[in-house]
């Protein structure tokens, strides 16, 4: 996976994760793909963790996440 630190035109900061056939293989898998809280201040970025998960629906990525015992609030924009 690439991981890149950017700037917009308005001085924003933007995280930028490229993902490899690989990467989504293991998305596909079921293993989540994971960037630490350090690795993302170590670029400048603030410190939180970023997970991507993959499911079929969003409705499917809930259920196997609570599964888990992990309880979420699930959202989506208006109109989605």
């Amino acid at each position: 996976m690439i991981k890149a630190r950017m700037v917009t035109g308005r001085g924003e900061p933007v995280l930028f994760l490229g993902l490899s056939g690989e990467n989504v293989t293991r998305l596909v898998a079921g293993e989540p793909v994971h960037v630490t809280a350090d690795a993302l201040s170590e670029m400048g970025l603030p410190h939180l963790a970023v997970v991507i998960h993959y499911g079929k629906t969003e409705q499917a990525i809930l259920d196997e996440i609570q599964s888990h015992g992990v309880p979420m609030r699930f959202t989506t924009p208006e109109g989605s």
